[in-house]
């Protein structure tokens, strides 16, 4: 999974670094989305066989401690150096983009104020990497409750049988708006919840499907996961800003990184030499542990260097922001996300969780308001 994890946030971060060969590096996103749904439906599925229930109080305090310390250390740090290093009119731009984004509106907000994400020709928000992240939460906001409906309506069927139906739906309706959606010039599709949902709810069917996957054909896992691997590094390539994005194009990295998952799934058992040297290799296990805090780092590293320089940066300046990129994610990781996240006292008393997450928003706004009423 760290593998995986490496794979979109290097795509990510090489395509906004502006290196030409990653003509679609973007689609990172959309891998993130597919491991995401994976991974939050393993661990409410875990949760409910293991005790017949789910607590959405558990699962939410679980998001606090994995989301908010991260994101709320550089939505602080992003508007303070806009403001110090940029223009006041930039700053307090950045500041209003802030009181969206820290509320997990923010995919909305810039959907609103006509962002285009492939726009060259305006300086884009030092905080516009956050809308991935809205989207994945408001998913987290309205999954689990219809797990836990799913989960109880119809006692006499299976739970992964109704989950399957459940999410079969979800990304049969959310892909139909996607395609059609994509094609309207206002340009929402890009920003919807409504569009991407099925992205995550592609690996909520993985997750659902692995126990009847696990072991079986063991042989063809790995090939399965190299042929994945193989359709996003093609739509990476094939595909560029001037795509029709997300729309039927997505189709190709979404399905490529549900092969990749499910042929891990079935892999499990099997002996596969090439497989294991590949998925365990140390530096993209180590990639794919801080792709969080370098997926929100590096964003603004390049952004606020860009407008701050007011003209194309040299190759060398590129190569000593990415390194920077990956020094701050490093320490923003091991100095506040991982603290935090294993924490075992915030684990045991959930209410401290939800208090620490009430301390870390209103620290966010207090941040925001006190740069617009002294710099605004």
């Amino acid at each position: 999974m760290q593998a995986l994890r490496a794979l979109a946030v290097g795509l990510v971060v090489l395509y906004h670094f502006g290196f030409s060969w990653v003509h679609a590096g973007f689609l990172g996103v959309d891998v993130f989305f597919v491991i995401s749904g994976f991974v939050i439906t393993q661990v409410l599925l875990r949760e409910y066989e293991t005790t017949a229930s789910t607590s959405l109080l558990n699962f939410y305090g679980r998001r606090i401690r994995r989301i908010l310390p991260a994101a709320t250390a550089v939505i602080i740090a992003t508007v303070f150096i806009t403001y110090h290093y940029l223009a006041f009119v930039t700053g307090a731009s950045v500041a209003t983009d802030a009181k969206w984004v820290a509320a997990f509106w923010g995919n909305f907000h810039f959907s609103a104020v006509g962002t285009n994400y492939f726009a060259q020709g305006q300086p884009p928000s030092t905080l516009q990497q956050f809308w991935s992240l809205a989207v994945e939460e408001q998913f987290y906001l309205v999954w689990p409750i219809l797990f836990f409906a799913l989960s109880r309506l119809f006692p006499a069927v299976a739970s992964r049988v109704k989950l399957t139906v459940g999410l079969t739906l979800i990304i049969a309706i959310s892909l139909g708006l996607c395609v059609t959606q994509s094609l309207s010039p206002a340009g929402s599709a890009y920003f919807s919840p409504l569009t991407r949902a099925w992205e995550l709810a592609a690996g909520a069917v993985v997750a659902v499907l692995a126990p009847w996957m696990a072991g079986r054909w063991r042989a063809v896992g790995p090939w399965l996961s190299l042929g994945g691997l193989m359709m996003i590094l093609f739509a990476t390539w094939h595909f560029s800003a001037q795509t029709v994005w997300p729309g039927a194009a997505a189709i190709i990295p979404i399905v490529g990184t549900v092969a990749i998952l499910m042929g891990g799934t079935m892999h499990q058992g099997s002996n596969s030499r090439i497989y294991h040297v590949i998925s365990s290799f140390p530096p993209l296990q180590w990639i794919g542990a801080i792709s969080f805090s370098l997926y929100l780092v590096h964003w603004p590293i390049i952004t606020l260097a860009q407008q701050y320089a007011l003209a194309p940066l040299p190759r060398h300046s590129v190569y000593e922001l990415l390194a920077l990129s990956i020094g701050v994610s490093v320490a923003l990781y091991f100095l506040v996300e991982q603290p935090v996240r294993t924490s075992s006292l915030l684990v045991k008393k959930r209410a401290l969780t939800f208090a620490l997450g009430a301390v870390l928003i209103g620290a966010t706004y207090a941040a925001i308001y006190w740069h617009l009423h002294n710099f605004g």
